[in-house]
C-alpha cells in the first residue's frame, strides 16, 4: 500500500534543494523517506514548481485554504462598430 505524503517534510527538503542550487553547491537529488527524487538536469524553475506544489499540499493537509494561483481576467466586451 502507498505511504502517506507528508508534504510539509518535502517542502522543507526541497527549499534544501533550492538553496542549495542558488548558493552554487551540487547537490542533485533529495530523499524522501523511501522516495528519491534526482535533480540532475533540473532548472531552478522545476524545483521551485515542485516547492510550490510542496508548499499548496501542506497547507491543504493542515487544513488551511491555500492561496490562489490563478485569476479570473475581468473583460469587457465592445461593439465592432
Amino acid at each position: 500500500m502507498a505511504e502517506m505524503i507528508d508534504w510539509c517534510e518535502r517542502a522543507a527538503k526541497l527549499r534544501q534543494v533550492e538553496m542549495a542550487l542558488l548558493s552554487g553547491e551540487m547537490i542533485t537529488e533529495a530523499r524522501f523517506g523511501s522516495d528519491m527524487t534526482r535533480f540532475a538536469g533540473a532548472s531552478l524553475g522545476e524545483v521551485t514548481k515542485a516547492l510550490n506544489e510542496a508548499l499548496r499540499q501542506c497547507a491543504i493537509s493542515r487544513g488551511e485554504k491555500p492561496a490562489r494561483t490563478r485569476f479570473a481576467m475581468s473583460g469587457r466586451m465592445t461593439r465592432p462598430y
